[in-house]
């Protein structure tokens, strides 16, 4: 299917649309990178945001030692693409990931977490079976309650069970504070981190003190980024969002990045003075972090209106709008919306450049 024309004038294009600003994730790309650039903290960003090799290079281009994927289906995409180092931030367990993750290996450098004895085994297990050794972080729990062992002694005894596996390497800890990054308040999200943070270099003072190697302490996002660039005690983050950014992150004080990602639509219906319909619903939009923000036209709020609509209500200078106009929404959720579309529609000065695949879009397992 035809996805746009290079050239085409950003009003022309085809809707709904999802609209990558190739100018402002550059920027941001290059913020991130600069922002570590003179501390001990490194970079390993994040593709459950963004899905797309195209945009992973330029991050490595930019400095990253590796990417970090939610599931095993992203890292194949991005190994497969050509990323040397990929670490899979979700426990892989059963014997089909299990084995798909060996395959993985042999292609390129794939860290995994584990946080539970019986399934690091099993992982170990298998690959010591094929000659391989996987390296292997310890996940803890500093908050969130997502995965991950307890900090402290439980980290260390894992840790410990870990070293003595054949098919497994202990290389580090990795501890996610995903329940702060959207804190609104810098201070206060700067608190709540430090006290989580406190929890993960503690248990890598506690690991190392027992004898054990630690070369990765990972953890981070782009809501927390800011304060781990001169943390004592990490080695890596993983934030995501930052090359594009949504409309959750814009209400979060003290991130500076801007937004690069929109959805374009039109409207197509305007039967009342109030409102206009247009052809972006729930099917463009992902509203797990409610609706989108309408761009460009004062007073304007958004409401979905259905899978394949959305009403947009007008106030004062949105009296002009009519059927066939553009209107640019504001993602509230970068990820989940992203993972609703198979192309990125590349602008630069309001004309499209380029159409790139989304090549990490649904691979959820």
């Amino acid at each position: 299917m035809l996805e746009g024309t290079r050239g085409q004038a950003l009003g022309e294009i085809d809707t709904p649309a999802l609209i990558l600003d190739i100018a402002a994730a550059e920027r941001n790309i290059r913020a991130m990178a600069d922002r570590l650039i003179h501390g001990a903290v490194r970079l390993r960003p994040h593709v459950k945001t963004h899905k797309c090799p195209l945009l992973a290079h330029k991050q490595m281009a930019a400095g990253a030692i590796g990417m970090t994927a939610a599931k095993l289906g992203e890292a194949e995409v991005m190994i497969h693409a050509g990323i040397p180092e990929v670490l899979v931030s979700t426990p892989i367990v059963g014997r089909t990931k299990i084995d798909r993750l060996l395959a993985l290996s042999r292609h390129g450098i794939v860290l995994t977490v584990v946080d539970d004895a019986g399934a690091a085994r099993a992982i170990s297990d298998a690959a010591a079976r094929v000659g391989l050794k996987i390296p292997a972080l310890v996940d803890l729990d500093v908050g969130q309650r997502r995965t991950g062992v307890l900090p402290g002694e439980p980290a260390l005894a894992l840790a410990q069970q870990v070293a003595t596996m054949p098919g497994l390497v202990l290389v580090g800890l990795q501890g996610y504070e995903g329940h702060l990054q959207h804190v609104q308040v810098r201070d206060e999200r700067e608190l709540h981190w430090r006290a989580s943070m406190k929890k993960l270099t503690d248990t890598a003072d506690l690991v190392r003190g027992a004898g054990l190697p630690l070369d990765i302490v990972s953890t981070g996002g782009t809501g927390t980024s800011t304060f781990a660039v001169e943390a004592t005690g990490i080695t890596e983050i993983q934030p995501g969002s930052y090359v594009v950014m949504d409309d959750h992150y814009g209400t979060v004080q003290g991130v500076g990045f801007e937004q690069a990602l929109f959805v374009l639509t039109t409207v197509v219906s305007r039967t009342r003075t109030t409102d206009v319909i247009v052809d972006a619903g729930m099917k463009a939009l992902s509203n797990d972090s409610g609706p989108p923000r309408v761009r460009g036209i004062e007073g304007a709020r958004y409401t979905f209106a259905g899978d394949e609509h959305g009403r947009i209500e007008l106030d004062g200078e949105g009296s002009d709008v009519r059927v066939g106009d553009k209107v640019l929404l504001v993602p509230s959720h970068c990820d989940t919306t992203i993972n609703l579309h198979d192309h990125y529609h590349v602008v630069e000065d309001d004309r499209l450049v380029e159409v790139w695949p989304i090549e990490a879009r649904g691979h959820i397992r």
